[in-house]
Formats: structure tokens, C-alpha cells, sequence
């Protein structure tokens, strides 16, 4: 019988450096984590085309807030703290250029955050097939 990677229940990531300096944080939401992943890779693609006019600013503006408070609320408090200081950006108005860097970093931090989960999914799915 194939095992599925469970990303319906919260799952704890190790994020740092070396194996002495690592943290454990909680992802309270992986399925949510890693759809939110893939809308910011589609956004990002969307905000690199050349022909993408001025007026869809305003659109992703909001799509980059809503996604960024989504993954404030699927993450523990300590992540949630670690993705605000690092997505610190001004309200209001922002003009495409500054979109492209605020969807470049939430997509490297969500990126990074997914890797992680699915590394410790895939450990506890292979410590389940060696455990009798």
C-alpha cells in the first residue's frame, strides 16, 4: 500500500544553519502553504511579462497582501514575526518594479519554507515504512 504525504495536518519544519543551530517552527497549514506557493510563482510570471500594463498594479498590489497575510495566519507566531520583518513594505500605491521585488520575496521565503515541509514529510513517510 503507497502512502500519501499527509499536508492536511500541521507539520514541524527545521530552519536555520548547522544541525546545532536549527529551530523548530510549525506550519499550522501545509496544503494551504504550498497552494499559496504556486499562485506566487504564477503571479511572479505574470509580473515579468513584458506587456503587463501599469493598471494591473493595483490588482496585484492586493493579491500580494492577501497572499502575504495567508501565510502570516498558516505559520507559527515565530515564522509569522520572521515573514513580516522580512516583507516590511510600504502601504498604498506601489508601482510594478516594487510589486516584482515584494512577489520575488515571498516567493524565495514561501519557496524555502516548502522545501522544508516537504522534507519533513518525506522523513516521517520513510521513518514510517522502516518503523514495523
Amino acid at each position: 500500500m503507497k502512502r500519501r504525504l499527509a499536508l492536511n495536518t500541521p507539520v514541524v519544519v527545521l530552519l536555520g544553519g548547522p544541525a546545532g543551530a536549527r529551530r523548530a517552527c510549525r506550519v499550522e497549514a501545509p496544503s494551504r502553504v504550498l497552494r499559496l506557493w504556486f499562485l506566487l510563482n504564477a503571479t511572479d510570471r505574470e509580473l515579468h511579462q513584458a506587456a503587463l500594463p501599469p493598471e494591473a498594479a493595483p490588482r496585484l498590489a492586493h493579491l500580494l497582501d492577501t497572499v502575504r497575510a495567508e501565510l502570516e495566519s498558516s505559520v507559527s507566531p515565530a515564522l509569522a514575526d520572521e515573514l513580516r520583518q522580512l516583507t516590511d513594505w510600504p502601504t498604498g500605491a506601489r508601482g510594478l518594479d516594487e510589486l516584482r521585488v515584494e512577489c520575488v520575496s515571498l516567493l524565495g521565503w514561501a519557496g524555502g519554507l516548502v522545501l522544508a515541509m516537504l522534507g519533513q514529510l518525506e522523513a516521517a513517510q520513510l521513518r514510517q515504512r522502516i518503523t514495523p
